[in-house]
């Protein structure tokens, strides 16, 4: 532990995998979840959208290529705020230190707790359906092709996430590079830098880099 000694005890990684967060089995379960759960509801979400706006809405296929990748690359700025401004914000109040705590502290106290390193798939349905909602009063029909594009975003940061955390990096440096940056934010600058999982490109934007 003395390695880790500059992170907030609330950041630290323990020496133990698991990590509890309530003493109830039924809440606990409901806090965790295998990585294929998240990743088939998100792209059977994802490609129930895609078959609608292809044949309902009538939209042409390049705009719906475009708010495709535009969603993806919004769920990377998404991934970025929130981690660094939702998770990692400096706060006083008890119940927004709670709510870090049960959404990513204790992912920092035990990062190879293979079961929590996805958000379990009530409170994820609870949290897009909201982001739907705010691309659908913002653009309208055009929300049908924007948002499959940032499920699939997140599909990804996910599949990424678990990987940095179970596998040793792969040689192909960009993804190499990529291992390295987030190890770095758990176990360096958990509060300060490195906020970017499935992209660097915030941290440089933002001047977050290690």
């Amino acid at each position: 532990m003395e390695a880790y000694s500059q992170i907030p005890e609330h950041l630290r990684p323990h020496k133990e995998v698991n990590g509890r967060l309530f003493e109830s089995s039924w809440m606990e379960r409901l806090t965790r979840t295998s990585l294929w759960v998240p990743v088939v509801m998100h792209a059977s979400i994802a490609i129930g959208f895609l078959y609608y706006v292809t044949t309902n809405v009538g939209l042409a296929s390049k705009t719906v290529l475009i708010l495709f990748i535009a969603g993806v690359m919004t769920w990377t700025l998404a991934e970025y705020w929130v981690h660094r401004f939702g998770y990692h914000c400096e706060t006083d109040k008890k119940w927004l230190i709670k709510i870090q705590h049960l959404g990513h502290g204790i992912h920092h106290q035990h990062p190879k707790d293979e079961e929590r390193l996805a958000m379990p798939p009530l409170p994820a349905l609870f949290l897009i359906s909201i982001f739907f909602g705010i691309f659908w009063l913002v653009g309208g029909l055009y929300a049908t092709a924007f948002f499959p594009g940032f499920l699939i975003g997140y599909m990804m940061y996910i599949v990424l996430h678990y990987a940095q955390h179970r596998y040793r990096a792969p040689r192909f440096f960009p993804l190499k590079r990529l291992w390295k940056h987030h190890m770095l934010h758990h176990y360096k600058y958990p509060e300060t830098k490195a906020f970017g999982v499935s992209t660097r490109l915030w941290d440089y934007v933002f001047d977050t880099m290690p």
